[in-house]
């Protein structure tokens, strides 16, 4: 039985190289469905903003710039291939509710914006790798100073909490087309 053993075990990396080429003659041929090519070096370029806020739309490209950087896949200037973004628009929701003196006030606000991005190989091209449409949410306090709302530092941060979801959707925008994974983040409705 041993030597029986032996021999197998002998036999094995003798006919490895075989089983090799009969292991890649028959393989599935699977490919993913989602991040195939890469889509090679990209230049960025904002082709429609819906948004009032044009700075949120620039924060989109900086961090789909930013990502692309990352993976090597960002080409300067202007020109073809390149990614193309469109700003939805911006949104921002009571997210809690207390009693004020004048009546019911918000505790925290989320601001919130939504876009698209593509690929055109050249100018006339038809569009390619559509990401879908992606929102980036972020959630800010309400600021009170004596029990009175602060407008001066409310308007500070509201600003920077649209800047900042813009960059993370920017980046996520970049990922999906780069082959990565993206995920919206959709705010979930409260049940009765």
């Amino acid at each position: 039985m041993k030597k029986a053993l032996k021999e197998r075990n002998r036999q094995v990396p003798e006919r490895l190289p075989i089983m090799l080429v009969g292991a890649l003659a028959v393989s599935c041929g699977y490919q993913a469905v989602y991040g195939g090519a890469s889509p090679g070096r990209l230049h960025v370029k904002v082709v429609r903003n819906l948004a009032a806020d044009a700075i949120a739309s620039e924060e989109v490209a900086s961090g789909m710039r930013e990502l692309l950087a990352r993976a090597g896949a960002l080409a300067p200037g202007e020109g073809f291939p390149r990614a193309e973004i469109e700003v939805l628009r911006t949104d921002e929701t009571s997210e809690a509710i207390t009693a004020g003196s004048a009546g019911p006030v918000a505790r925290a606000t989320d601001v919130g914006i939504l876009a698209r991005a593509w690929v055109v190989r050249e100018a006339g091209a038809p569009p390619e790798s559509d990401t879908g449409d992606l929102r980036a949410d972020d959630l800010i306090a309400v600021d009170r100073t004596d029990g009175v709302l602060d407008a001066r530092a409310a308007a500070f941060h509201d600003a920077d909490a649209i800047r900042a979801a813009a960059r993370r959707l920017g980046m996520k925008l970049g990922a999906k087309l780069v082959g990565g994974i993206a995920a919206s983040e959709e705010r979930e409705e409260m049940g009765p």
